[in-house]
């Protein structure tokens, strides 16, 4: 009976020894909770809008250019990813979209000169990765 008595008393000590080493986490207030991430922000999203609306019929979607129809007359419109567009300064595709040139219409009046700087940085990011 002692032995019994012996063996519990000893099974007893351990388990309290064992729940009184048992640390609980520790949280730590000190530190500012880290805000979520924002989303990424599309810094060309009215020059889309814009391309889609007044270059796209044209141009096509991806700048490839290509054959297109304007006022019942079938042209060949270049592509705005090739070598020569690539050339051009800031300042050449800013007066081509403004006055025009050969086959492409004027948008001087159809656009601001601040909507037309935007679709220069758009064809530039987005056909020519400048």
């Amino acid at each position: 009976m002692k032995l019994i008595l012996l063996i519990l008393a000893g099974t007893t000590i351990a388990l309290v020894t064992m729940g009184c080493n048992h640390a609980e986490p520790t949280t730590t207030t000190n530190s500012p909770a880290q805000p979520a991430p924002s989303p990424t922000v599309d810094e060309f999203a009215n020059a889309r809008v814009l391309f889609t609306k007044n270059c796209e019929a044209c141009h096509g979607p991806a700048g490839e250019g290509g054959k297109a129809k304007v006022e019942g007359k079938e042209i060949r419109v270049p592509s705005l990813k090739s070598d020569h567009a690539a050339k051009h300064t800031d300042k050449q595709l800013v007066e081509t979209i403004t006055i025009g040139e050969e086959e492409m219409p004027s948008f001087k009046g159809k656009l601001k000169s601040e909507e037309i700087a935007e679709l220069v940085k758009f064809v530039r990011e987005e056909f020519q990765k400048k």
